[in-house]
């Protein structure tokens, strides 16, 4: 995405590190990172978290004006890139806060929202289907629905309740992958979709080190075996 410059793109990387552990977010997924985090942030207070709320409506348009100004700037110019951050605003907000939604590292203020093990919307259907939440045939059902859809507008109108439903259970969402799956919707669909359609078949999880793409709102991840329920349980007692 050509106006996000690389500027705002290293500092969200360098904040990122600083919130999400000594090393930080791999470079390819940092300005999501950095974006939801800062979403995290307006969530701090319910006052906050009421007004996130409203970005998204029931039919999938976004209220811009919803968006604090600090969240604002990191949203892109272009009208897909507005649906995608915004949309990602507005979910993120009604399950905020919750651990599919980010939690407060012990002894700090900021709110953990990267973690390698979690895999892609098609990975947080499998855990759901693990976990008793769903049945594979109607999650299987869900992602070739969602697939289907070229419009990036009724993409988010499926997404919304399907995300709240498994958020709401507890099983986990990979919010900086979501947004970066939906910005990429209307360009690369098809690699998008069976991203979601083989992480849902295998169980995995995103490693960006062999794209090659770069990092900011461009790269590219790639993906290897790992990130069951166990990380998932394991965040949760540690």
């Amino acid at each position: 995405m050509t106006d996000v410059v690389g500027a705002d793109a290293a500092a969200l990387s360098a904040e990122g590190a600083g919130a999400g552990g000594s090393e930080g977010p791999p470079e390819w997924i940092a300005y999501e990172v950095g974006y939801v985090e800062a979403v995290a942030r307006a969530c701090g207070t319910p006052a906050g978290r009421a007004r996130l709320r409203r970005v998204l409506s029931s039919a999938g348009t976004v209220s811009g004006w919803e968006l604090p100004v600090h969240v604002a700037r990191l949203v892109p110019r272009n009208p897909a890139g507005r649906l995608a951050y915004g949309a990602v605003a507005g979910m993120f907000a009604a399950q905020s806060p919750s651990v599919s939604a980010g939690r407060k590292e012990a002894g700090t203020d900021a709110v953990r929202v990267w973690r390698p093990g979690w895999g892609n919307l098609g990975w947080t259907l499998r855990m759901a289907v693990f976990s008793g939440v769903l049945h594979e045939d109607s999650a299987q059902e869900r992602l070739q629905r969602l697939a289907r859809l070229s419009d990036l507008g009724a993409l988010v109108v499926q997404c919304r309740p399907l995300v709240a439903r498994v958020t709401g259970e507890g099983v986990p969402l990979n919010w900086p992958l979501l947004l970066r799956d939906l910005r990429r919707w209307q360009e690369r669909r098809v690699d998008v979709a069976n991203d979601w359609f083989f992480s849902f078949a295998h169980g995995v999880a995103p490693d960006g080190g062999g794209s090659g793409e770069g990092s900011g709102p461009g790269g590219d991840a790639g993906a290897v075996p790992g990130g069951g329920m166990d990380d998932f349980n394991s965040e949760e007692a540690s």
